[in-house]
């Protein structure tokens, strides 16, 4: 991922100061207490294991072998 693409999206569901609450759209921080998930401040930290990445389907292709 690039430096940009992490600027552009710097929400509080990916800060490793803000914790999720029972609403997925509120987030708990540490710095700012409970705040949207789309917010962001100037304390943001980037975590990367926050991050669900896209995932693309492949499709299988089955041969099947006459002996």
């Amino acid at each position: 991922m690039k430096k940009a693409d992490i600027c552009e999206e710097k929400f509080c569901k990916y800060c490793e100061r803000a914790k999720t609450l029972s609403d997925p759209d509120t987030m708990l921080c540490a710095k700012r207490g409970v705040v949207p998930a789309g917010h962001c401040c100037r304390r943001f930290r980037y975590d990367p294991l926050k991050r669900t990445p896209n995932r693309t389907v492949r499709e299988l292709k089955l041969e099947y072998i006459e002996i």
